[in-house]
C-alpha cells in the first residue's frame, strides 16, 4: 500500500506550513470492517456529496473527502434513503442500531381461464406461488399457447435488521466494525471490556493556603495570599417535595450542634432535631440534608493497565495583602448571574481523566480528558503589578541587547525547511489522546492605576538606590504595561468589568505529547486573549479584524454559540464521563464485595464507603502556636470592635448591613462564625458576588523579628494602628501590642514603637476616637502598678498645655493583662532607647 500524508499547521500567529510525508500504519483516521452477511454499506462525510460503497466482508481505510468541513462520518445501508447514522469511532465503545429498509420481491400468480369468476378468487389463494419464468426469444410462441393466464405482481416489503457496531484500537490503527451476528459483535466487545481495579484512593482537604512575602526597604511585607478553601456547610429541609435551605442563623446553630457530636438538639420549644437520623421532629416532621464540599477532593483508581483520576478544587482565590491595595482580591471566582439560582455549588476547577497503558506497544492512550474552569474575575492595580514584575525580573537571565539582536537576525535568515521542522509537532505514536475537551474561559478584567504610594521608599523601583530609579531589564514587555497604566491618567479613569470570552478546545485522536498539548492550548487561548485585549482594552484594530470575534461574543450569535458556552453550564457528568467512572468503579466494588450483579450502579457500589465530612472539632486541645497573649486578650477578638476592625481590612468599602451581621455573629459563639472573617465569608456567599473580601487579614511582619507564624491578634492590631494614624503613617512607627480593656466603655490600649494610644470605637461607622496619645520619649520611667491600674509618669510640657497632668492612668480589670501590658511597655521603652545617646551624670 502506498499513500502520502499531508499535514497543514499554522495560520494564526505563524505562517502556514504544509508537510508531505509517506504513509505509515495508523495514519488513516479509521479502518472500516463490514462483517455483515448481505448488507452493502454506504459511507460518506457529513455535508459531503461523495459516497463510498463497502461490500460484505470487506475493509476500507477511510480518509476525509474535505478536511476543511466537519469531520463526522455517516454510515447507512445501501437500500435506506435516510440521513444515516453517526460513526462514533473516536473512542472505544460499542452499540447497536435498528435499521429499516425496503425490499422489492417479484411474484407470479397462475390461474385457469375456464373457471368462473367466483372460483377464480378461491383458486388464486390456493394456487402455489411459482418462480417467475425466464423469458427468451425461443419460448414466446409456446407461452402464448398456454391455457393458463399468468399474472405478474411486485410487492414492496419493509424489513428491519439490527446492526451491531464496535470501535477499538488494532495496534496503532483505529477500527470501526459493523456486523449482523450478535456472536461476532460479542467477540469484539471483549476487546474493550473493563478491568478489575486493584486499589482506590480518596484524598480530601478542607483548605490549602500559601503566603507570599517580599523584601522591601522598610523590611519584609506580605504581598499576596493564595488559598484553596472549602464551601460553607449547607443545611436543607425537605418540605412539599422540595429541598429548602435553612436560615443563616438556624444553619449556624445546627452546624454547631453537629460539630460537637450531639445526637439530638432543641432550640427552646420551637425546633427539635435528631442529627443521628437526620430528621426534624418539631415544629413538623421532615428530613434533613447536609451538603459540604472540601477545598481539595481527589479520587484515583488503578488497575493493571488503566488509571482513572477525578480532582476538584472548590474555590481558588488570590488576595492582595498590600495595605494600599485598591482591590482586596486579585483573582476570585465570579458570582453566578442573578437570574440563575443553583442549589449545587460547582467547583471552580474540575478535571476527569482516564489513561490506558498498552505494554505490547509501549503506548499511553488517554481515553478521556475533560477540564472545566469556571468564570473568574481578575483585578489588578499598579502597586501589585509592580511588585510581581519586580519578583519575576530577579529570575530572568539578563542578556545584552546585542545578543538579542543577533538572535532576531538569525531568525530572519533561517532556511524555510528548518522553520518548517521547528513548527511541526513530532508525530509520536506512543502517546495518543482520544478525546480532549478544555472548557471555554471567561475572564472579567478590572485595572486601576492606583494602589501605590509615591512617597513610599519601599517601591520596587526605588528600594535599592533610594530616590534613584533602578535601571534593570523588564519582563514580559513591561514597556507596554507602563503605557497601559499611564494612558489612563487619573484614578477616575480606572477600567472595570471588561469581559473576555475564549472558546473551548476539543481534540480527537491526537497523537501529540504532553508538552505539545500544553503549547496547543496556550496558543488557542492566548491568541484570542491578545486579539480581544487590543480591541476592548487598548481600543486598537489590527490586521484580520479580531473585533469580529468579540462582536459575536457580545451578541451571542449562532456561530459563537457552537464554539462557546457559559462556564457555569458546563458539566463533567456527561455520558462518556459516566462510562469512564463506572468502567473501573464496578471492578473495584466487585473486588471489595460490594456488589453481586454486573448491573449495579456506581452510587450503590460505594454506598458503604466513608462520605465526605467537614473536619470536626477535636475533643483534646489542638496544638497552637506558642505566644504570650493572656486569655482575656485572646477572647476579645470576638468583640464587636474587633469585628468592625476586621471588616475594614477584609473589604475595601464595607457596608452597614455587613458590619451589623458580622458583629452579631461574632458576639454569639457559633461554629465557623467565631470571628469576623467567618461571618463575613457567609455574608459574601449570600450577597451574590456584590461583596468581595480577603480570606484573612494581611500578615504582620516586624522589622525586628521578621516573618513569624501568622497571628490574627497582631493582624488586627496593625489595622487598628492604620485606622488611628491613617494610611500615611510614618514607616518607623510600627505596631507592638494592643488589648481591649473593660467591656462597658470598650476602651483599647494600643502600643507602637513610638507612642501609646488610648482609643475607643466610634460605633457602627467604623471610626476610632483617640482619647490621649503619649510619646515614649516623654515617659520618665517604666510604668508602675497601683492595684488594678497602670500608671505612666509623663514629662510636663507647659508650653503645649499648661493644664496637662504629669501622669496617665490605665485601668485594667484583669491582673494577667495588667502584667502583660507592663512588660510590653517596658520592652517598647528599651527599643526606643537603642538609637539614643546615654547621658552621663557628673
Amino acid at each position: 500500500m502506498s499513500a502520502i500524508c499531508v499535514e497543514v499547521t499554522g495560520g494564526t500567529d505563524r505562517p502556514f506550513t504544509i508537510t508531505f510525508k509517506p504513509y505509515n500504519v495508523g495514519d488513516a483516521p479509521v479502518r472500516i470492517d463490514n462483517l455483515c452477511d448481505d448488507l452493502f454499506l454506504k459511507l460518506h462525510q457529513a455535508d459531503s456529496g461523495q459516497v463510498a460503497l463497502l461490500s460484505p466482508y470487506q475493509s476500507m481505510l477511510y480518509t476525509w473527502d474535505d478536511p476543511a468541513k466537519d469531520r463526522k462520518l455517516m454510515w447507512n445501508i445501501y437500500n435506506n434513503k435516510g440521513k444515516g447514522y453517526v460513526a462514533d469511532f473516536w473512542h472505544d465503545g460499542h452499540g447497536e442500531e435498528k435499521v429499516s429498509f425496503h425490499s422489492v420481491k417479484h411474484t407470479t400468480l397462475v390461474a385457469t381461464s375456464s373457471v368462473t369468476s367466483k372460483l377464480s378468487s378461491t383458486l388464486k389463494r390456493l394456487t402455489p406461488k411459482s418462480p417467475e419464468p425466464c423469458s427468451s426469444s425461443s419460448d414466446d410462441s409456446d407461452s402464448s399457447e398456454l391455457p393458463e393466464a399468468v399474472t405478474k405482481t411486485k410487492k414492496m416489503r419493509k424489513d428491519k435488521v439490527i446492526v451491531y457496531w464496535a470501535s477499538y484500537m488494532d495496534g496503532y490503527q483505529r477500527v470501526f466494525v459493523l456486523a449482523q451476528d450478535e456472536r461476532i459483535a460479542y467477540q469484539y466487545k471483549l476487546r474493550i471490556t473493563s478491568e478489575r481495579s486493584n486499589y482506590e484512593v480518596y484524598l480530601s482537604m478542607s483548605s490549602v493556603n500559601m503566603s507570599v512575602c517580599v523584601q522591601s526597604g522598610a523590611g519584609v511585607k506580605e504581598l499576596a495570599y493564595a488559598s484553596i478553601t472549602d464551601s460553607l456547610p449547607r443545611w436543607e429541609v425537605y418540605v412539599n417535595h422540595k429541598w429548602k435551605q435553612l436560615s443563616p442563623d438556624l444553619t449556624a446553630w445546627t452546624e454547631d450542634k453537629y460539630q460537637t457530636d450531639q445526637k439530638k438538639c432543641a432550640l427552646k420549644e420551637y425546633i427539635h432535631m435528631d442529627l443521628e437520623k437526620m430528621q426534624m421532629t418539631k415544629p413538623f416532621y421532615a428530613e434533613l440534608r447536609r451538603t459540604y464540599n472540601p477545598g481539595v477532593w481527589l479520587q484515583i483508581r488503578k488497575s493493571d493497565t488503566q488509571t482513572f483520576l477525578h480532582m476538584k478544587l472548590q474555590r481558588f482565590q488570590i488576595d492582595n495583602q498590600l495595605h494600599e491595595a485598591v482591590f482586596p482580591s486579585v483573582l476570585y471566582p465570579a458570582p453566578l448571574p442573578p437570574n440563575l439560582k443553583s442549589n449545587e455549588v460547582k467547583p471552580c476547577f474540575e478535571i476527569v481523566a482516564l489513561k490506558q497503558h498498552r505494554p505490547s506497544l509501549n503506548q499511553d492512550v488517554y481515553k478521556y480528558l475533560k477540564v472545566l474552569v469556571q468564570e473568574y474575575c481578575l483585578s489588578l492595580d499598579r502597586g501589585f503589578v509592580n511588585h510581581i514584575f519586580d519578583i519575576l525580573n530577579h529570575w530572568k537571565i539578563e542578556e545584552k541587547p546585542a545578543v538579542r539582536l543577533r538572535a532576531d537576525l538569525a531568525l530572519v535568515y533561517m532556511p524555510m525547511p528548518v522553520i518548517a521542522m521547528k513548527s511541526q509537532n513530532p508525530c509520536q505514536k506512543n502517546v495518543v489522546f482520544e478525546y480532549i475537551h478544555l472548557s471555554p474561559l471567561k475572564l472579567v478584567l478590572s485595572l486601576s492605576s492606583r494602589g501605590y504610594l509615591v512617597e513610599n521608599v519601599s517601591s520596587p523601583t526605588r528600594m535599592m538606590f533610594g530616590t534613584k530609579k533602578e535601571n534593570r531589564p523588564k519582563l514580559f514587555n513591561s514597556d507596554l504595561l507602563e503605557y497601559l497604566f499611564n494612558s489612563w491618567g487619573t484614578s477616575l479613569c480606572d477600567m472595570k468589568d471588561v469581559v473576555f470570552r475564549m472558546t473551548y478546545l476539543e481534540l480527537r485522536n491526537a497523537s501529540i505529547t504532553g508538552p505539545a498539548l500544553l503549547e496547543t492550548a496556550r496558543c488557542h487561548y492566548w491568541i484570542q486573549l491578545i486579539q480581544q485585549f487590543h480591541v476592548l482594552v487598548l481600543g486598537m484594530s489590527i490586521l484580520g479584524n479580531p473585533y469580529a470575534k468579540a462582536t459575536h461574543f457580545c451578541t451571542n450569535s449562532p456561530i459563537t454559540h457552537q464554539q462557546y458556552y457559559e462556564p457555569h453550564l458546563g458539566t463533567i457528568q456527561s455520558r462518556k464521563s459516566m462510562e469512564v467512572s463506572s468502567r473501573l468503579g464496578h471492578a473495584a466494588a466487585s473486588l471489595m464485595g460490594l456488589c453481586s450483579c454486573s448491573e449495579t450502579r456506581t452510587s450503590a457500589m460505594f454506598e458503604d464507603l466513608p462520605r465526605m465530612q467537614t473536619p470536626r472539632r477535636r475533643t483534646v486541645e489542638s496544638p497552637v502556636v506558642s505566644n504570650d497573649l493572656p486569655p482575656w486578650v485572646v477572647s476579645s477578638a470576638n468583640s464587636a470592635a474587633s469585628a468592625a476592625l476586621a471588616l475594614a481590612a477584609l473589604v475595601a468599602t464595607p457596608a452597614f448591613d455587613v458590619c451589623r451581621e458580622a458583629t452579631r455573629a461574632s458576639l454569639s459563639r457559633q461554629v465557623w462564625y467565631s470571628s469576623a472573617a467567618h461571618a463575613l465569608r457567609s455574608c459574601c456567599d449570600r450577597s451574590g458576588g456584590r461583596i468581595v473580601a480577603r480570606v484573612r487579614l494581611p500578615r504582620h511582619t516586624s522589622t525586628l523579628q521578621g516573618v513569624r507564624a501568622y497571628s490574627q491578634h497582631a493582624a488586627l492590631g496593625v489595622q487598628l494602628l492604620r485606622a488611628v494614624r491613617g494610611a500615611r503613617a510614618p514607616a518607623p512607627d510600627e505596631y507592638l501590642a494592643h488589648a481591649h480593656l473593660s467591656p462597658p466603655a470598650t476602651p483599647t490600649i494600643l502600643l507602637s514603637t513610638q507612642r501609646i494610644y488610648m482609643v475607643r470605637a466610634g460605633g457602627t461607622s467604623g471610626s476610632w476616637h483617640v482619647d490621649w496619645v503619649v510619646q515614649l520619649d516623654d515617659l520618665l520611667g517604666p510604668p508602675t502598678v497601683d492595684g488594678h491600674k497602670l500608671v505612666l509618669s509623663i514629662k510636663q510640657d507647659e508650653m503645649v498645655n499648661y493644664f496637662s497632668t504629669d501622669e496617665k492612668v490605665i485601668e485594667v480589670p484583669d491582673p494577667e493583662v495588667l502584667k502583660w501590658l507592663q512588660a510590653k511597655i517596658e520592652c517598647a521603652l528599651i527599643l526606643a532607647l537603642e538609637d539614643k545617646r546615654c547621658r552621663v551624670e557628673q
